[in-house]
């Protein structure tokens, strides 16, 4: 785990391996020192993403002075997933929606961004997510090696229980619609 500074001084995100924790959102209750920071006001609040915890100090808190503290619970409460409970009930289907949002919003989506491309979530249910392609991905001949080869792949590593990823072109904006359907392989 490392911490990455955000553009809020109170704020650092602490990525972790991916599937670390089953849940995402904001954290009504961690484990052990962690959840005392929270619970005493020290710690404002925890968010899990689903490679990262996002803890936030409270007001005239700073990082130099409780960095280490936190680190340190945070790394011991990491050892006990199943003791971290959600603000709010959180679905598979929401872990999905959850990781499939941090590719889009990474790399993934920055590389179809620069090519003039827009890829939007439609669903993400039953492990199956679809997204809609739209700008130069409406027309493009390379749209299914983008969503195979970066998107598919990244989303894979977020959620491995993936089934299906299955994208469409918007509508209107080409000639023809084309989906692309791509399959977990059987072992």
């Amino acid at each position: 785990m490392h911490p990455e500074a955000t553009a809020d001084p109170q704020t650092v995100r602490w990525v972790v391996p991916v599937g670390t924790l089953p849940v995402v959102g904001e954290v009504a209750e961690a484990p052990d020192e962690l959840g005392r920071m929270l619970h005493s006001g020290e710690v404002t609040s925890i968010e899990v993403e689903t490679q990262a915890v996002v803890i936030r100090l409270a007001d005239g808190r700073s990082w130099s002075g409780a960095g280490a503290r936190v680190r340190d619970a945070l790394s011991a409460a990491l050892q006990h997933p199943r003791r971290w409970r959600p603000a709010d009930v959180v679905t598979e289907d929401d872990v999905l929606r959850a990781a499939l949002r941090d590719v889009l919003d990474g790399s993934v989506g920055d590389y179809i961004r620069s090519h003039g491309g827009e890829v939007t979530i439609v669903s993400a249910h039953d492990r199956r997510a679809e997204v809609r392609m739209a700008g130069t991905c409406s027309h493009c001949p390379a749209a299914g090696s983008t969503l195979h080869s970066r998107l598919e792949s990244a989303l894979r590593a977020r959620f491995p229980d993936l089934v299906e990823l299955r994208a469409t072109e918007e509508p209107g904006k080409a000639a023809r619609r084309t989906w692309l359907t791509l399959r977990r392989r059987s072992a």
